[in-house]
């Protein structure tokens, strides 16, 4: 594993959020929402991505 130690801060602050959560994914993105909305501007949107037709 990497020992970076801006990584492993950013590692920590990860699994202390998902643990605050009680390490249940919907509550996660349910958190991860309302931090969204209670902060727009630090969030952007990005176009989706799609993958390329191939010619045939």
């Amino acid at each position: 594993m990497i020992k970076e130690p801006t990584l492993e801060c950013i590692w920590e602050a990860r699994r202390r959020i998902y643990a605050k959560c009680d390490n249940d994914p919907v509550k996660l993105v349910q958190y991860y929402i309302e931090r969204q909305k209670e902060n727009p501007e630090r969030f952007t949107s990005s176009p989706i991505a799609t993958p390329k037709q191939q010619a045939r």
